[in-house]
């Protein structure tokens, strides 16, 4: 009797541990790439055009687990929605990272501004 005691709590420590190392090591938060700007809606900035900050920008696209088709696409999944989430048409100083089966993106948004047009010196007086 003293020796299965000792077993069922050999059994349950050993079962205690291993359920702490699972929980966390999905929590754990690894950066994928750091990346200047990125967008999926703008292939780049076009003569006369500048950006202008709006914010703070955050995502996270989370990936089916029935349905899993492995990692491709994930990063431009969290771009294409933290995007569409902050109405910004840019990210940039992005920070790319994965905790779980899930995907997520910080940097900061900006939107496409073109320049005004300069006045024409045509203007005449009657």
């Amino acid at each position: 009797m003293k020796n299965l005691n000792k077993k069922m709590k050999t059994a349950t420590m050993t079962a205690a541990a291993l359920s702490s190392l699972v929980m966390t090591g999905c929590a754990v938060k690894t950066k994928i790439l750091d990346v200047s700007a990125v967008s999926m809606t703008h292939p780049s900035i076009k003569e006369g055009e500048s950006l202008q900050e709006k914010g703070p920008v955050t995502g996270q696209f989370c990936m089916d687990t029935m349905n899993d088709k492995g990692s491709i696409g994930l990063i431009d999944e969290v771009v294409r929605n933290a995007q569409k989430q902050h109405n910004v048409d840019f990210i940039t100083n992005a920070v790319v990272f994965q905790t779980g089966n899930c995907v997520g993106i910080e940097g900061t948004g900006h939107n496409i501004t073109s320049a005004a047009a300069a006045p024409s010196g045509n203007t005449k007086q009657r």
